[in-house]
């Protein structure tokens, strides 16, 4: 094979990605923390892609009971995709998915509201019912959900 060349999935993306794995009330809970700028509007795409495949592999090695992926750190202004993130148990449990919550942070929470509630509406992001602010309350949404 000629002009083989070396590639890296973390060449898709500048995100930094940490893992957290816990048990809240006999819940095991995967923590996936993303930090970094996403890519404005389609320059994301690499980017929730990325996260997406990092996700997933999470979920493949550790096999949680719940994930919160925890975006307090990431900055987010703009793009279709970062939903793509969020639907990371649905391949592996088709039928039902994965308890999740969301955490943002000051750099996302606008944004991430404006993509799931849309770019007029006026609802807080509380409505959405899975993003919180904060571990403790994103916990407290999970374990009440398993």
């Amino acid at each position: 094979m000629k002009n083989l060349k070396k590639v890296e999935l973390s060449q898709l993306s500048d995100i930094r990605v940490d893992y957290y794995f816990g048990v809240s009330e006999e819940l095991e809970i995967l923590v996936i923390k993303y930090s970094g700028t996403y890519g404005f509007g389609s320059a994301g795409n690499t980017d929730a892609i990325y996260m997406n495949a990092m996700g997933k592999a999470a979920m493949e090695v550790w096999d949680p009971g719940a994930i919160i992926i925890d975006l307090q750190d990431l900055n987010y202004e703009w793009g279709d995709m970062l939903d793509y993130v969020f639907n990371i148990s649905a391949d592996k449990y088709p039928n039902e998915a994965l308890p999740l919550a969301v955490i943002v942070g000051t750099g996302c929470e606008e944004a991430v509201r404006t993509l799931l509630l849309g770019i007029d509406s006026k609802e807080p992001i509380d409505k959405i019912g899975w993003i919180f602010k904060d571990l403790e309350a994103a916990c407290k949404y999970i374990n009440k959900k398993f």
